[in-house]
């Protein structure tokens, strides 16, 4: 039981903490989020596993143990799937954004070779007038 308390308090401490820096608008890095999410889900993971180790424990009866793995064993492939679709939304997003870089990029491109044809037709203008001006 110390364990599984243990395990919880740390879960909840590190959930708070990063809700709370998100609700104060606070600038704070994807990477830093990440991390924090990945030692929450690791909290949560060591919590989970203290707390089917305990009900396993207790659980004299067969069948009823094998009722407590099977819940048990849905519960993770819950967590993967829940996994699964958070990586194909994250992997939308950069998609998306990467099509926004590629999109802003030739937009600035076009722009600068604009720019660059707008200053050799000045140049050329400068140098036509400055041949047509006697010294």
């Amino acid at each position: 039981m110390p364990q599984i308390e243990e395990a919880y308090q740390t879960l909840l401490e590190g959930t708070w903490y990063v809700y709370d820096r998100v609700n104060a608008n606070e600038e704070i890095a994807e990477a830093w989020v990440r991390s924090e999410l990945a030692n929450a889900a690791n909290a949560y993971q060591t919590f989970a596993q203290n707390v089917w180790q305990a009900i396993l424990d207790r659980t004299q009866e067969d069948h009823q143990r094998k009722i407590c793995q099977a819940t048990q064993l849905t519960r993770l492939n819950d967590a993967l799937a829940f996994l699964a679709e958070a990586n194909t939304a994250r992997s939308q997003h950069l998609v998306t954004f990467q099509g926004n870089v590629e999109i802003w990029a030739a937009d600035h491109q076009r722009k600068v070779n604009q720019m660059e044809r707008e200053l050799r037709q000045a140049r050329d203008e400068i140098r036509w007038i400055a041949t047509r001006i006697p010294l």
